[in-house]
């Protein structure tokens, strides 16, 4: 393990000193093995069929080399493409990579997006990601918010005084403004701040719209009333910038206003679908999506994250992560600050599972997020549990759409000529058994055999 010191020094940045031990960087890759891979049942999309490839400079081949420096038996397992993560906020910083990283390659999750991280704590992990023999992250950096707007007392008042205090020390208030969260209440502040947020080099941007109904409301009362998010108003706005910069946008969202302010502003991901969070079981009506919501939403081709078990009360540790848990309590599910009580849960639950249903109907592309379990598999279990899919449709859910949706320019989420070599053996067929998915035998990623026992 990584042993790490955090001080906060006098111009408020913290610094971080790796103690002796383990060393910083993960080691040089080696160079291409060439394999050949047989006696597999491959995952084409719909079924498991035998097939033979062959892996070469890190890549999916039927077209045997002149060369092979190894012949992998498979065992009759049943091989599909690595599981993605569209949401998520614990591949964070030094304190607990390596432990995150074992969860994540122990149950499959090769690709994760982080829509809302401090932009020092990524770079002081960047040389240990995003390399053959670890996890892919893509970041957002801070999100978009108004003042007082979520999340900032998440982290001005929680988050600041049990997670990082536990993480890496004391943190000032106020460190965050600008770190965890950007404050945007008007143009100017837009116009003025967008040039510092994009010298972050941010994979996609993230904006806020919480309860974007009551926005009125909110200003009547100076601004401060109730949980809020972004000004409605704005988004269109960073939305043309972002784009004009290359950069795709996530939208939090919480209620149904929310959801159909995103989609006018022309938003490319939506991070939850409505119902996700229910403050009060009261306020459920406003969660409630339209058949017209959905259609929209399929028209404009917008992915959106399930996280249906973002709030669900929290459990007893899973057996299958122990040894490798994290230490320090991370931003898993055990240990979220808000999880919601059994009560108002249930009605939440059912309310995500009518508006998935809904949107899935329509074509709508979903993606899977679990935003705080410990990885994806608890979000994809969760989606069987509720019986919104069928094995095949949640299989290809997770193992095709859900790596494209955060990598979409790579060619990953498939096993085809060409693709790059990344890939689970199961011992069971999961569209039988979608608890196969829990049994995996062997991991390759980009042609490199990967180790990750429990």
């Amino acid at each position: 393990m990584v042993f790490v010191i955090a001080v906060i020094c006098a111009a408020g940045n913290l610094l971080f000193v790796e103690a002796p031990g383990r060393a910083a960087g993960l080691a040089s890759a080696p160079a291409f093995k060439q394999y050949a891979l047989v006696n597999g049942r491959w995952f084409n999309g719909h079924q498991f069929q035998e097939d033979r490839f062959y892996v070469v400079d890190g890549r999916l081949t039927r077209k045997q080399p002149a060369h092979v420096d190894e012949t992998i038996d498979l065992q009759a397992g049943f091989v599909v493409p690595p599981f993605g993560e569209a949401h998520n906020h614990n591949v964070e910083g030094l304190w607990d990579l390596d432990a995150v990283v074992a969860r994540y390659l122990h149950d499959g999750v090769f690709y994760v997006k982080n829509p809302n991280s401090i932009r020092e704590f990524t770079a002081q992990i960047a040389p240990r990601i995003n390399n053959p023999t670890s996890i892919d992250v893509v970041f957002a950096n801070a999100g978009l918010t108004s003042s007082d707007g979520h999340p900032v007392p998440l982290y001005e008042q929680v988050l600041r005084e049990s997670r990082y205090r536990t993480a890496v020390g004391e943190v000032p208030t106020g460190w965050f403004n600008n770190r965890g969260y950007v404050l945007i209440d008007s143009e100017l502040d837009l116009q003025k701040k967008w040039s510092t947020l994009t010298e972050g080099q941010p994979d996609f941007v993230k904006v806020f719209l919480v309860h974007s109904e009551d926005t009125a409301q909110h200003r009547q009362a100076g601004g401060s009333s109730g949980r809020k998010g972004l000004d409605p108003g704005l988004v269109p706005s960073i939305v043309e910038r972002a784009h004009r910069a290359g950069l795709r946008v996530s939208a939090h969202v919480e209620t149904a206003a929310d959801f159909r302010v995103a989609l006018s502003a022309g938003v490319d991901e939506l991070a939850h679908v409505p119902g996700w969070f229910l403050d009060q079981v009261r306020e459920a009506e406003r969660m409630v999506l339209t058949e017209e919501d959905a259609r929209l939403a399929a028209k404009a081709g917008v992915v959106i994250t399930t996280t249906t078990v973002a709030m669900k009360p929290a459990p007893a540790a899973d057996a299958r992560h122990e040894g490798i848990h994290d230490p320090q309590g991370g931003h898993g599910q055990s240990k979220h600050a808000s999880s919601m009580d059994p009560a108002t849960w249930s009605q939440a639950r059912d309310l995500q599972a009518r508006n998935i249903r809904l949107l899935h109907r329509q074509g709508v592309k979903l993606a899977i997020g679990s935003d705080h379990a410990e990885t994806s598999l608890a979000e994809a279990l969760h989606l069987h549990e509720l019986g919104l899919f069928d094995n095949l449709t949640l299989l290809r859910l997770w193992c095709e759409d859900t790596p494209r949706s955060i990598f979409p320019d790579r060619r990953i989420g498939r096993l085809d000529e060409g693709y790059e070599a990344s890939l689970l053996v199961l011992s069971e067929n999961p569209i039988e058994h979608f608890q196969a998915v829990t049994h995996i035998d062997f991991r390759m990623k980009q042609g490199r055999v990967l180790h990750a026992g429990r």
